[in-house]
């Protein structure tokens, strides 16, 4: 077979890999398998491992916790690009070459009796060696930093919070500091409940596809690429799907970094129709307002930023781009055929105004210039700097919150079903009550929690490409 141009590239960036050692890693060639590079700390495994048709895979895998902290594909195009990329994999690395401290946040009604108890700890922990960071932050914050830390202590005045927080920050660790403990400021007792703590660390592996089922008929019989956007604690998922003809899932992948931009997008593409040169049509699903393919989305830096256009031109194929909350509405809604108008209630991350995605019967509702859901300019959102208040940032502020979105959606559309996803909502019951202050029981509808909205939001987003293509025919 004759070498490509692009296989020169890739034994070039191979050669370039094997010479950038450090001190910071030990670097080498896997004995079982020479298609894998390895930067291996004792704390990290970091691969750099090599496909056919020019795919390269990089991953970093924290052994502490067993979680993938980087994980992408991309295709072989340009050195440059490669070596961009793999400068951010080892960024990764190198933040996990010594061993990483263990994060603990204490937390109380104000902060200050946890503070104290912060301090003594900390002095503790440098005194004896351990590698323990700790620090302490009032209730009313603790939502919004709790990411940061690895373990939470919360202290006996606010024990009654404790199940909440333990749903609400169900990937953390959260810990009742006894009574005694706390009003002696036993720092013994707290160090060895840590150790059994950490002796339990937390796993996460993979989950598995969920093929959920497609009850409104579909037409189209293409292969669908959909890639949806989701921001997960301090990582930024990219998750994608092709579906085959038969719109059963036939390729399954994330990428997962600190940090996210549209050149992480076009790697998803180019691996993808690489492996798959067929399709001739691909779904982006993000937050933000989507307007004829102009997305605004300020914190990310897309100010009606024409994405549709870059992304036709440079590929040459059909785009789809969505918002976040219509592509779970629309795969609910499809999944289903008991309810034909439903509203769905997004609130991702802790601090967010959230969305709205909405279907009355049968129809998607996006409104002029796709502004419909875009909950953020309702007026309570705008008083008195309602997202900067701490009372905002906790199970009750959110809870006062999405009770007057969702009356707002029952007052307007009237749905047959409230759809929700919002982490600091952990009890439906409480919800339906704060309703009842605004609107009377009989006329609010069933409300269900959604767990995991990635499988809604990809399915969503190829319901939505399907009927572009048969609206195109």
């Amino acid at each position: 077979m004759t070498e490509s141009s692009d296989n020169t590239l890739i034994r070039q960036f191979r050669q370039w890999v094997l010479t950038q050692t450090s001190p910071d890693y030990k670097l080498f060639v896997n004995e079982k398998d020479n298609n894998v590079i390895v930067l291996e700390t004792s704390y990290c495994r970091g691969e750099v491992t090599f496909f056919p048709m020019e795919i390269i895979q990089l991953s970093v895998l924290n052994l502490m916790s067993n979680r993938h902290e980087f994980y992408l594909h991309f295709q072989m195009h340009t050195l440059d690009h490669a070596m961009k990329l793999f400068g951010e994999m080892v960024e990764s690395v190198k933040e996990l070459a010594v061993k990483p401290p263990v994060r603990v946040l204490l937390s109380c009604t104000s902060g200050l009796t946890t503070g104290f108890f912060a301090q003594k700890l900390n002095e503790s922990a440098q005194l004896l060696a351990l590698n323990y960071e700790f620090a302490a932050v009032s209730y009313g914050n603790l939502y919004h930093v709790a990411s940061q830390y690895d373990i939470i202590l919360l202290a006996p005045q606010i024990s009654y919070v404790y199940e909440t927080v333990k749903k609400v920050l169900h990937n953390k660790k959260v810990y009742l500091i006894p009574p005694k403990i706390f009003a002696t400021y036993d720092v013994k007792s707290v160090f060895s409940d840590l150790d059994s703590l950490i002796s339990s660390s937390r796993q996460s592996g993979r989950a598995p596809i969920r093929q959920l089922p497609l009850k409104q008929q579909v037409k189209a019989h293409v292969k669908i690429l959909t890639i949806a956007l989701i921001r997960e604690d301090d990582h930024y998922l990219l998750s994608s799907r092709i579906y085959g003809e038969d719109h059963s899932v036939i390729f399954d992948e994330v990428s997962i970094k600190p940090r996210i931009s549209m050149d992480d997008v076009c790697d998803i593409c180019d691996t993808a129709f690489a492996i798959y040169p067929e399709i001739k049509v691909a779904g982006l699903a993000m937050p933000g307002i989507i307007d004829q393919g102009r997305i605004t989305l300020l914190k990310q830096g897309f100010d009606e930023s024409d994405v549709l256009e870059s992304l036709s031109q440079r590929y040459s194929r059909k785009f789809i781009i969505s918002n976040d909350a219509n592509c779970i509405a629309v795969g609910y809604y499809s999944s289903q055929d008991k309810y034909h108008s439903l509203s769905f209630f997004f609130q991702p991350n802790i601090g967010s105004t959230g969305g709205v995605g909405s279907i009355h019967n049968g129809q998607l509702i996006e409104g002029y210039r796709h502004v419909a859901g875009e909950v953020q300019f309702l007026s309570q959102a705008n008083e008195d700097g309602l997202f900067l208040s701490p009372a905002f940032l906790t199970p009750e502020g959110t809870l006062a919150w999405a009770a007057q979105c969702i009356t707002s959606i029952i007052s307007i559309l009237g749905p047959e079903i409230i759809l929700l996803s919002c982490r600091l909502i952990v009890r439906i019951e409480d919800l339906v009550k704060e309703l009842e202050k605004y609107i009377p029981r009989k006329y609010i509808p069933e409300i269900v929690q959604i767990d995991s909205v990635k499988d809604y939001m990809l399915l969503g987003q190829m319901i939505l490409c399907t009927e572009a293509v048969e609206h195109h025919k």
